[in-house]
C-alpha cells in the first residue's frame, strides 16, 4: 500500500494522527476524507467501515484547480467499487459543485495500478516530471549518483494526468456507469 508514496508508512494511529495534524489541518490547500463503505450498513451507520482515505491537494481557488491524492484504498477493499466511488464523487464535487477547471493527479510512473484508476475515470497523461523529490531513506526509487549528496534517498519521478472542465462534460456519465458498477 506504501510501494508508490515518497514517505515512510505511518508505524501507529498517533503517527498517522500527528501527520494530519501537523500537515494536513495546518494547510488550507488540502483536505483529507475517510473514504467508508456504506454498501453493506447503510441500514446501520454507526458500523460502516473504514475503506481508505482520499484528499484534495494544492487547491486554489484563484486558478480553479486541485489535485485528487493522498488516496489509500485499505487491501480489503481492493478490486471494489471504492476506488472509483471515491474518485467519482470527488470529480462530481469538484466539477460541479465548485466550479473547477482542472483536477490533477499525480503518481509514480511504475505505478500501473493508479494510472489505471485515474485513466478509467477520465484523467489523461500530460507529462512525466523527472526527479521530482527524494524518497524517504528505505524506499525502492531511482538510483542516485555515487557522489550524489544524498544517497540514502532514492529518486522519485512523477507521471502528471489530469482532466478539465472541457473534458468532463464528454466524462460525466461515463464516470458514474463505472460508478454504477459493483
Amino acid at each position: 500500500m506504501y510501494d508508490y508514496i515518497p514517505f515512510a508508512p505511518f508505524p501507529t494511529l498517533p503517527a498517522f494522527l500527528d501527520w494530519v495534524e501537523t500537515r494536513i489541518r495546518c494547510d488550507p490547500t488540502l483536505v483529507l476524507f475517510a473514504v467508508l463503505d456504506k454498501s453493506k450498513t447503510s441500514a446501520h451507520p454507526e458500523s460502516q467501515a473504514l475503506a481508505g482515505t482520499i484528499g484534495l491537494l494544492d487547491t486554489s481557488p484563484d486558478h480553479l484547480r486541485t489535485e485528487i491524492g493522498l488516496l489509500f484504498t485499505l487491501p480489503t477493499y481492493w478490486r471494489t467499487h471504492i476506488t472509483a466511488n471515491a474518485v467519482g464523487l470527488l470529480l462530481s464535487w469538484c466539477f460541479d459543485e465548485l466550479g473547477m477547471r482542472r483536477v490533477q493527479w499525480r503518481s509514480d510512473p511504475m505505478n500501473v495500478a493508479s494510472i489505471r484508476v485515474a485513466e478509467r475515470m477520465g484523467f489523461q497523461r500530460e507529462r512525466v516530471k523527472r526527479w521530482d523529490r527524494v524518497l524517504a531513506p528505505g524506499k525502492e526509487g531511482v538510483e542516485v549518483r555515487a557522489d550524489d549528496v544524498m544517497p540514502e534517498g532514492k529518486g522519485l519521478h512523477t507521471m502528471y494526468l489530469a482532466i478539465c472542465w472541457d473534458d468532463w462534460g464528454e466524462w460525466r456519465e461515463r464516470v458514474l456507469e463505472v460508478m454504477n458498477r459493483r
